[in-house]
């Protein structure tokens, strides 16, 4: 197989991950705790898609399920006949399946920073107006767990192909939901009281916090170069990875700085507490996925 294409020669079966395999790498190698939440509740969209059209469809279903609250993630397996020789091969793979879907112009670019935002337009979890908010989606390949690689970053590490996507303003705004169905028995915007609800979203913000300093954490300790590590700086308010999240891929690693919930959790709990409250307009933004700042020292 020419390690740049998208397809695979008819003689030889493209491998996907069994069961097992994959149930070991939820287990095991999946360290972001966000992630493992929604796995956990049943809220992951997990498919095998060969080509972009296979990708849009998958994509149009879970686009469905995020209307009805039913799902937060989007994990698409992109079984892979190896080998290939290097993540540049694999990403621009990825990036073509991104191309075929009618999502982007260019797997070139695509693989060079450039970032997808998919915009679905729902009824947010928390104020019940509807808003846009964007889905992300980002390259994770095999080779990214090799430190012989140019492109070494375990954080964007898995053992197969796969493309994520998701939005973390959405998925902390069903964090939110869930705490108030559990403790108010009500969907956020159902809640009178504006001080009851801005000390659940208090809370909410910091459970939020420490899942992602708790990722992060576990990231850091998996990297064999520390400078291909993720860090959280010393007052936790943002934190440096070796990439600038959410673009697709990069061919070029350098520390970009990015915002911790934090920030950028408090604010948008501010801007529900604002459109319930004050009459505002609501604008999910890209909280939470905005892009980072470049970086110079990762010892922050």
């Amino acid at each position: 197989m020419a390690s740049s294409a998208v397809g695979c020669p008819f003689h030889t079966v493209a491998k996907a991950p069994s069961d097992s395999e994959f149930e070991d790498w939820l287990q095991t190698d999946l360290r972001c705790s966000a992630g493992k939440r929604e796995f956990q509740l049943g809220r992951y969209t997990v498919a095998h898609v060969r080509n972009g059209y296979q990708f849009l469809e998958a994509l149009k279903t879970f686009r469905l399920d995020v209307d009805d609250y039913r799902k937060t993630g989007f994990l698409a397996i992109v079984p892979s006949c190896e080998p290939f020789d290097n993540s540049v091969d694999e990403l621009r793979t990825l990036g073509q399946i991104l191309v075929d879907a009618g999502l982007a112009e260019s797997a070139g670019a695509l693989i060079n920073s450039q970032t997808v935002a998919i915009p679905f337009d729902v009824v947010c979890p928390v104020t019940n107006i509807p808003t846009i908010y964007e889905f992300f989606p980002v390259a994770f390949c095999p080779h990214a767990r090799s430190v012989a690689d140019p492109l070494y970053d375990p954080a964007l590490s898995t053992p197969f192909l796969a493309i994520n996507t998701t939005s973390d303003a959405f998925a902390f705004g069903m964090l939110v939901r869930d705490l108030s169905l559990r403790h108010f028995r009500v969907p956020p915007h159902e809640i009178r009281d504006r001080h009851e609800l801005e000390r659940l979203l208090h809370k909410c913000a910091v459970v939020w916090q420490n899942m992602s300093a708790n990722t992060i954490t576990s990231y850091n300790k998996v990297s064999e170069i520390p400078a291909r590590a993720v860090h959280l700086s010393a007052d936790k308010r943002t934190w440096t990875a070796p990439h600038n999240d959410p673009v697709f891929a990069e061919m070029v690693k350098e520390p970009h700085d990015h915002e911790m919930p934090a920030l950028y959790a408090n604010r948008l709990c501010e801007r529900w507490i604002a459109a319930l409250f004050d009459g505002q307009a609501l604008m999910a933004a890209r909280d939470g996925q905005s892009g980072g700042t470049p970086a110079f020292d990762f010892r922050k």
